[in-house]
This record gives structure tokens, C-alpha cells and sequence, in this order.
């Protein structure tokens, strides 16, 4: 069993590298040698003349963002009666983090892990609350993604506008059409509601009615929040992060000024929304986040290369900022004792 789980494992992790290796080649497989260079040449030069500083400050912003990431969570732990230290908390949401970006949702159960060995806390509620939490990343994502929608609607339905899938789709959401879309979705909740008894007499339904106890948990959490002002205040800071760590980064090509600040903070704003999906699609955003980035840029009248140069300074640095904190905040844990013992 443990061999088929392993296996499962593996491959999984096989096909989302292979995922992200694919849009590393598709991203570099029409560009002329001139513009490979050109490519090269832009990450080159972010460290000269002290452009690396810029690298530097977005490195912290994101480690800001692990931290209120953190504090977040001692919020919504808190009450199922645990209190967890802001330091551990720390240590286990960066692990997650370094973790996802070698096996995809390993960063999720190593996170829990430690909270259960250093802090007591379940397992399963710990999974509840990290449940809950990326639903509540994906409400504000949403939330991010229409209002970016609505501001820069022609630039990002025109990101494939050669498909008339994404066409209807980008009409769906701006017309009437958004109704459509609640009607259905009620419509299955409705059918689940009903067909529940049948429902739960499947074998699978057990292990699913599991997770479901252990979201649960997690969403009693919210509605018992001590401090809900903080809470939203973390929410909305961590998605400030990382706009400004993509926003500052640009300053470290001033080939792009001349667009104009205004024009670079609305391309920051759409890359830090289209680029997200990068994540989703391929392992760590591998060469699926600078070819978002590219192409969104493209938009904005920025060549591809130097898109495509931004793109991977920018995934570079955050993966560099992760990997390095995940590594200390490892080792700093090895020096702890769990609260067991």
C-alpha cells in the first residue's frame, strides 16, 4: 500500500514538473536568438548599478507576507481553545510554503504536522483551518480579479482573444450572463441536499463527510474570530505583498519607466492576478508564471523578452526568498522541543 502510495506521489509530482517544463519550452521556442539574448542580457543587468536592492526589499515583502500569512492563522486556531506562538506559526506557514515548491499541496500537511508536534494542535483542525484559508485566498482573489476585471476588462479578455471559449467566458461574467452561473450552482446544491441520503451510502462518502468535519472546524473558527478586525486586515495585507513585490521589482528594469507609472502599477496589478493562475497550472509557477507575465505585459506595450525577463526575476526571486527561509526556519525547529515531551 505504502509502495502504490509513493507511486501515486511520484507521478504526480512528475506531471506537474513535466507541466511546468513544457511552458518553460513553449515560452522560449519562437524567440530568435537576438531576443534570447535580449532575455539573458535584462536579468543580467538587474545587478548592475545596485538594481539587486529592489530584489532585496521584495524578498522582505514577501517575507511580510509569510508572517501576516502566520498571524492569521494563530487567529483562527485560536478559537478551538489552542494557543499557538506567533514564532511557530511562523516556522510552520514558511515550510509550507518552501515545500510547495517541490511537491504540490506537501506544504499544506507538512504545515499541520509541525503545529501538531510543536503546538498540540490536531491535525485535522489544523487541516480545517488551512482549508478555510485558502478558500477565504480564493474569495479575495476573486474579489482582486473582477476588480481588475473591471479596470483593465479589453487587456486581459484580449490576453486569448483568437478563442472564442474565453471570449464567452469573459462575456458570461461582464453581461447577465453571471446570474446563469448562481442559478446553476444553486442548482447543484440543491440536488446534493436531496440526493444526500444516496449520497452518503457510498464508500467514498465517508473519507469526503471527513474532510468535510474537518472544514467544518475550520469555518467555526471564523465565526468565533476574537479579533475579526485583524483578520480581514491580514487578509488584505497579504495580497497587498504581493502586488508590491511585483510592483518594485519592475524598478529594476528602467527600460520600462518610460511607460509611465501609472500604466506599470495597472500591469502590476493584472500580472500579480493573471500570473496567480501560473501557480495553479504548473509546479511552483514554473515557466507557467513569466509567460503570464510576458504576455500580459505584452498588453502594455513592453516587449516579450524583456516580459519574459521580469517574469523570471521575479518567480526567481520569490522561489530564492522561500526556499532560503524555509531551509532556516527547518533548522531552527531541529533545535526545538515539542510540546509532547
Amino acid at each position: 500500500m505504502d509502495i502504490k502510495k509513493h507511486s501515486k506521489g511520484i507521478l504526480k509530482l512528475i506531471i506537474f514538473l513535466s507541466i511546468g517544463i513544457f511552458f518553460v519550452w513553449y515560452s522560449l521556442k519562437d524567440l530568435s536568438d537576438e531576443q534570447l539574448n535580449t532575455v539573458i542580457v535584462n536579468i543580467k543587468n538587474v545587478f548592475e548599478d545596485n538594481r539587486w536592492i529592489y530584489l532585496l526589499l521584495c524578498m522582505f515583502i514577501g517575507f511580510l507576507s509569510v508572517v501576516f500569512r502566520a498571524l492569521r492563522s494563530v487567529l483562527m486556531i485560536e478559537p478551538m481553545g489552542y494557543k499557538v506562538s506567533n514564532i511557530n506559526s511562523y516556522h510552520a506557514t514558511m515550510i509550507g510554503y518552501f515545500a510547495n515548491l517541490a511537491f504540490p499541496r506537501l506544504g499544506e500537511v507538512l504545515r499541520c504536522s509541525v503545529l501538531q508536534k510543536y503546538e498540540k494542535v490536531p491535525f485535522q483542525k489544523t487541516l480545517g483551518t488551512v482549508i478555510t484559508e485558502r478558500i477565504i485566498d480564493v474569495m479575495i482573489f476573486a474579489i482582486f480579479f473582477l476588480i481588475t476585471l473591471q479596470i483593465e476588462s479589453e487587456k486581459i479578455l484580449s490576453i486569448l482573444s483568437d478563442s472564442d471559449a474565453i471570449k464567452n467566458i469573459g462575456n458570461l461574467f461582464l453581461g447577465n450572463g453571471k446570474y446563469i452561473v448562481i442559478c446553476v450552482m444553486v442548482g447543484i446544491i440543491a440536488l446534493i441536499y436531496i440526493f444526500r441520503k444516496q449520497i452518503t451510502r457510498l464508500s467514498i462518502s465517508q473519507r469526503i463527510i471527513k474532510i468535510v468535519i474537518g472544514f467544518w472546524h475550520g469555518l467555526i473558527s471564523i465565526k468565533d474570530l476574537k479579533k475579526p478586525f485583524l483578520f480581514i486586515l491580514y487578509s488584505l495585507l497579504i495580497w497587498l505583498c504581493f502586488y508590491l513585490m511585483f510592483y518594485i521589482c519592475t524598478f529594476s528594469f528602467p527600460d520600462i519607466m518610460v511607460f509611465g507609472t501609472k500604466d506599470i502599477m495597472l500591469a502590476s496589478l493584472t500580472c500579480v492576478v493573471i500570473g496567480t493562475i501560473g501557480f495553479v497550472v504548473a509546479q511552483g509557477g514554473l515557466g507557467a508564471y513569466p509567460l503570464l507575465v510576458s504576455i500580459v505585459l505584452l498588453l502594455y506595450g513592453i516587449p516579450e523578452e524583456i516580459g519574459l525577463a521580469i517574469g523570471w526575476v521575479i518567480w526567481t526571486t520569490e522561489s530564492l526568498m522561500y526556499s532560503i527561509l524555509g531551509l532556516v526556519s527547518l533548522l531552527l525547529l531541529s533545535f526545538k522541543k515539542d510540546k509532547k515531551q
